[in-house]
């Protein structure tokens, strides 16, 4: 039961958005810091084992409403990769909705700081995510990251682990399956458009 990104975005522009529900203590501090009632939630978080690897998402309106999503990764991740697709698949999904205004958390120091740019990415493979995330934020700088830790972010760490199959998913909680990371995809694409020569710029 794959779904893509746009019937999910047709699904929760269907919906009626419910009353919003009181916040917990620590979104209450943070809202004060980030004032603004039109401002979306997103938490992300990504899981990495011997026996799997999966992403798990939970996108929240202003007015409370809940989009629980888990992916599954069907190909080999480190842990440092499995959160960065957890954004990148949150990014994705906002931009697919038309959100402009949005507050990521996400418990990965590693994923924030290079996302910052406080840290620099050595490893290959990571200079290509913290490229394309660092894109994608410079498109819609209305996008706040911040940092949480692993016991704030656990409704969304439940949700990367369950990515055996969807039986064990919640019929609230939509699935769906990657076939290939988000960098090799970005370089199909990338070459299918003859991107200009500066490889740095991908996604």
């Amino acid at each position: 039961m794959a779904i893509k990104a746009q019937a999910l975005a047709k699904f929760v522009m269907e919906c009626t958005f419910p009353k919003p529900q009181p916040p917990a203590s620590h979104e209450i501090a943070q809202e004060e810091a980030n004032p603004g009632t039109d401002c979306w939630k997103l938490y992300v978080d990504g899981s990495s084992t011997v026996e799997r690897s999966g992403a798990g998402l939970i996108l929240i309106s202003p007015e409370g409403f809940n989009i629980q999503q888990a992916i599954t990764f069907a190909f080999k991740a480190m842990n440092n990769q499995a959160e960065y697709e957890a954004l990148i698949s949150g990014l994705k999904l906002a931009k697919s909705l038309g959100i402009s205004k949005m507050i990521v958390y996400s418990d990965s120091q590693i994923v924030i700081k290079q996302t910052s740019g406080e840290y620099i990415a050595k490893d290959p493979t990571l200079v290509q995510y913290q490229t394309m995330v660092r894109n994608i934020l410079e498109a819609t700088p209305d996008i706040t990251i911040l940092q949480i830790n692993r016991e704030e972010n656990s409704k969304a760490d439940e949700r990367s682990k369950l990515v055996q199959n969807t039986s064990d998913l919640a019929s609230s909680v939509y699935f769906e399956e990657l076939k290939a990371p988000s960098t090799e995809r970005a370089k199909v694409l990338c070459i299918g458009r003859s991107c200009a020569s500066g490889a740095q710029t991908i996604g």
